[in-house]
């Protein structure tokens, strides 16, 4: 009975309001950059330098997307894993329990689903990656905050030289890549909007194994971003909020002045993007491998010192609830758009342009963002998060 009078969920009253309202927006940014992944093959019309629509709506919208959303929200999301990483171990340690298998139990957990949605829901999950890179995060949770710091920079930068050698070394210079990746293309339509289900995993196979090339190149941006939230929980930003106003302006300022340049060239050598072999198609992910991270920093610091404030504060708790069960509604928003998407469901795979694509992660979200105020009319956590919990701690 102490036991598990110990291991009772978080109280309303005792979290953090900034982090899940974070967390809630960096799952609106994040479904707004995943819907052209679930609703296209994206993911091989970038290689090809192939633009569906073209029209100045659509172009906009991509600009759009290129401009405010893409690599910020993943970012974002990444720091509030590390933060929640840290502030996970903090409270353990303030129960006086040895942390070492209630990490491994939620570590084993959060991994166990991402395979799942991985391979049987869709190509683009996250948690997977998340998971395995908790296990080394552990490794660096003693370290000083100085090293910390050192430490993220290096990741968050390392994607920057590994994309440098790449270019130096004339990546996709591959004559036979087009056609390959055109082959892929016509599979890709033709198994989501009208294969079978075997069909279906089969691409999906042939997907994970092409996106995870870039995800080498993602995941030390990723790793940088765990280890900032980190830092900014065992520095006490996050939890003094109030009292470092001039610090989180400061962070927020120079932030936007180093994100602000590199998502110009960014976005302008998107424009230029033939293929996968054009020096463009490099600069421009190194480019928002650099704005994503600096961008993401703006938009939390910006939404903390906004908090500050009881007037933004009473609008933007409105975000809480759907931040509160992050981990059910990223898994919904899956389930959502390939049901949409995808030939078992109505089969709009390839049918819904940028645009309507925009529109419809905006319908979904505001669904969630609903149903998250009424579950928790209800319920204490959201469903996947309490087995989370359950498996976690054994209770």
């Amino acid at each position: 009975m102490g036991m598990k009078a110990k291991l009772e969920p978080t109280k309303v009253n005792e979290r953090i309001a900034e982090l899940d309202v974070l967390r809630g927006i960096a799952l609106f940014g994040i479904l707004v950059v995943n819907m052209k992944y679930f609703s296209t093959p994206t993911l091989y019309l970038e290689m090809l330098g192939i633009t569906w629509w073209d029209d100045p709506l659509n172009s906009f919208v991509d600009i759009l997307v290129q401009l405010f959303f893409e690599f910020k929200f993943i970012s974002m999301f990444s720091f509030l894993f590390g933060t929640g990483f840290a502030l996970f171990l903090s409270r353990l340690e303030q129960k006086a329990l040895l942390p070492g298998p209630f990490v491994r139990r939620r570590l084993t957990f959060l991994l166990l689903v991402g395979f799942v949605h991985l391979f049987f829901i869709w190509y683009g999950d996250i948690l997977t990656i998340y998971a395995l890179l908790g296990f080394l995060l552990l490794l660096f949770m003693k370290k000083k905050r100085k090293s910390t710091v050192i430490w993220a920079f290096s990741f968050l930068l390392f994607p920057v030289f590994l994309f440098s050698v790449a270019l130096l070394a004339g990546l996709g210079t591959n004559e036979r890549l087009p056609t390959m990746m055109a082959d892929i293309l016509e599979r890709s339509v033709y198994a989501y909007s009208e294969g079978t289900a075997a069909d279906i995993f089969v691409q999906r196979m042939i997907d994970i194994a092409m996106i995870y090339q870039g995800h080498l190149f993602v995941m030390p941006m990723v790793f940088g971003m765990f280890l900032l939230g980190v830092y900014a929980w065992e520095s006490g930003i996050i939890k003094k909020a109030g009292e470092q106003l001039l610090l989180l302006k400061r962070i927020r300022n120079g932030s936007l002045l180093i994100g602000l340049p590199f998502i110009v060239i960014s976005v302008w050598s998107g424009v230029k993007i033939e293929s996968v072999s054009s020096p463009h198609y490099i600069i421009y992910y190194a480019g928002q491998l650099i704005s994503g991270p600096a961008l993401a920093v703006f938009y939390i610091t910006s939404l903390f010192f906004l908090m500050q404030n009881k007037r933004w504060r009473e609008k933007l708790v409105f975000f809480q609830p759907i931040g509160r069960m992050a981990f059910t509604n990223y898994l919904l928003q899956s389930l959502i758009c390939t049901t949409l998407f995808y030939s078992y469901g109505l089969g709009l795979f390839g049918k819904v342009d940028k645009a309507a694509g925009l529109l419809l992660a905006v319908i979904i979200f505001a669904c969630q963002l609903l149903f998250s105020h009424y579950w928790f009319k209800r319920k204490k956590q959201g469903p996947i998060e309490a087995i989370w919990r359950k498996y976690t701690y054994k209770v």
